[in-house]
């Protein structure tokens, strides 16, 4: 099985307008879809499109009117990067606990058949606090073992209202192994203000470890939206300016 657990770190840093670092520990699921199937089989607390205390919904994630998610990433893979896509997909992920599911982005892999390399990934972003989603893909272009492949595009999509959209971003990703590291630095006129890190390493997936998610992150995505509820407080009060989402401006231009 090619499927895993990762466990490790996420961390923010902001150097203006104020400074601001959070950082807090997480788990998250590396799942191949043509293993779902057999992914909790035996496991009486995990199921797949079942209610338990940790599960997988097909439900959660992207595209959900498309019932096989494969075939939902491929398909967006398809339109954004102008080629038709066949293989394997895996996604790396929060999963649903307790009944409740929140991702502020998800990975996803598009593999060779052989699963030994990625031919392309997507990220898939949700707003807060208006549960937006936003999926970018991009082409995997590195052979190299343990490779990095590196993004510099302009900012299209309203995440943060601390972010304004005047924004360029610069995305670096490990291939998904042993580690796992995304890292997500954002620059206003040339400057780097602000950088996010996730960094992943991985576990196999077996019930001792499914076990131990459960008991070390009960309520793993209600955390995470507290962590980002409290985070913003936390810049309203130092006096970060507040961006509102640009639909909701008069004149959007």
């Amino acid at each position: 099985m090619n499927s895993c657990l990762y466990f490790g770190e996420v961390s923010h840093h902001r150097k203006s307008p104020k400074k601001h670092d959070l950082s807090y520990q997480v788990y998250m699921g590396h799942l191949f879809l043509d293993e779902l199937a057999d992914i909790f089989t035996g496991r009486f607390f995990w199921s797949i499109d079942r209610s338990n205390f940790g599960c997988f919904f097909r439900s959660d994630y992207h595209r959900p009117e498309i019932p096989d998610l494969s075939k939902a990433v491929r398909n967006t893979m398809s339109e954004q990067l102008k080629k038709e896509f066949s293989g394997p997909v895996s996604i790396i992920t929060h999963l649903r606990t307790f009944g409740y599911c929140f991702n502020p982005v998800s990975f996803y892999f598009l593999w060779n058949e052989e699963k030994t390399k990625p031919v392309a990934m997507m990220t898939e972003i949700t707003n807060t606090p208006w549960g937006e989603c936003y999926s970018k893909c991009f082409a995997w272009e590195s052979e190299a073992e343990n490779s990095r492949m590196d993004y510099e595009f302009r900012k299209e999509f309203h995440v943060s209202p601390f972010i304004g959209m005047e924004v360029e971003y610069d995305w670096r990703f490990r291939l998904p192994a042993e580690r796992f590291q995304a890292d997500m630095i954002l620059r206003e006129k040339e400057k780097t203000f602000f950088t996010a890190h996730l960094q992943l390493s991985r576990r196999p997936l077996d019930g001792r470890n499914l076990a131990w998610a459960l008991g070390r992150f009960p309520f793993m995505t209600l955390n995470v939206v507290r962590a980002i509820y409290w985070n913003a407080l936390l810049l309203r009060l130092k006096g970060c300016p507040f961006y509102p989402h640009p639909k909701h401006l008069s004149d959007p231009s």
